[in-house]
C-alpha cells in the first residue's frame, strides 16, 4: 500500500553506501539500551551500524511521539547538519546501538569528490518527510482503529523483510512502543491487536508481528486521495 512512498531501489543503494563506504570513515560509539544518543548535529551526521534508533519528541509532561525508527544504515542528524536550526528530536536507542559518527571534515570532502552521494542525504530527508506525513494524515482521518492499522502496513512496507502475500514487522514491539509510534494508549493497541489476531487478520512468530490479510486492514483506513 505504501511501497510508492517507500520505493525499496533508493533506499537500497543509500544504505549500501552508509553501510559499506560512509561509516567506514567514522568513528563508532556504542549505547544501550534506552541511553539516549547524544551528538552535535552541525558538526556530525551519525550513520547507524548496529540496532534501531528511536527518534521522538517529548512534551513537558513527559509524554513520547515516536517519529522515526532509525535502523542499520540509515542516517542521524542529516537535516540538521544541512540545514541548521534545531528539530527539538530526542533520540534513544531501542536496544543495543552502534553508531559510526561521522565529522564534518569527512563529509564534506565525500561531497566535494562524489556530489552525486548528496542525493542520498535527500532521499534520507525525504523518507523521514513522508513518514511524519503520513502518520499526521493517519491522525486526522482515521479512528485508533485505522491508526493502528494504518501503522501497521506503513511499519511494514518500511520493514526489510516483506514476502508477496505475507509481511512481517522486522522487530519485536512492545503494545507501549506501537501507542508511542501511533499517539494512542496502550490499551487501545492492545485491544486492536487482539481483535486483528482473533480474526486471523495477523499473527505472531516470533513475538513479531505477521499482517495475514493486509487487504483487511486497508479496510480500516480512510486513504489520502492520489491525484
Amino acid at each position: 500500500m505504501y511501497e510508492e512512498f517507500f520505493d525499496s531501489d533508493p533506499q537500497a543503494i543509500m544504505i549500501d553506501y552508509c553501510l559499506n563506504h560512509l561509516s567506514e570513515l567514522g568513528q563508532i560509539k556504542k549505547y544501550n539500551k534506552n541511553e539516549v544518543v547524544d551528538m552535535d548535529c552541525k558538526l556530525y551526521i551519525g550513520i547507524v551500524v548496529k540496532g534501531t534508533v528511536a527518534q521522538s519528541v517529548i512534551s513537558s509532561n513527559g509524554q513520547e511521539k515516536i517519529l522515526y525508527l532509525i535502523r542499520s544504515g540509515e542516517m542521524l542528524g542529516e537535516m540538521i547538519y544541512f540545514c541548521g536550526g534545531a528539530d527539538s528530536i530526542v533520540s534513544t536507542a531501542m536496544d543495543y546501538v552502534e553508531i559510526s559518527i561521522v565529522r564534518q571534515e569527512v563529509i564534506e570532502e565525500e561531497l566535494r569528490l562524489k556530489p552525486q552521494i548528496y542525493k542520498y542525504f535527500m532521499h534520507s530527508m525525504t523518507r523521514k518527510f513522508r513518514i511524519v506525513m503520513l502518520q499526521l494524515t493517519s491522525k486526522i482521518f482515521n479512528d485508533s482503529r485505522g491508526e493502528i492499522a494504518d501503522a501497521l502496513l506503513r511499519l511494514s512496507s518500511t520493514s526489510e523483510l516483506k514476502g508477496m502475500e505475507v509481511n512481517k514487522l522486522n522487530r519485536i514491539f512492545t503494545h507501549a512502543e506501537l501507542a508511542n509510534i501511533i499517539g494512542c494508549s496502550r490499551v487501545t493497541v492492545t485491544r486492536c491487536l487482539n481483535d486483528f489476531l482473533k480474526a486471523e487478520v495477523i499473527s505472531y512468530s516470533d513475538k513479531k508481528i505477521i499482517i495475514n490479510k493486509p487487504e483487511v486492514l486497508k479496510t480500516y483506513i480512510d486513504l489520502v486521495v492520489d491525484k
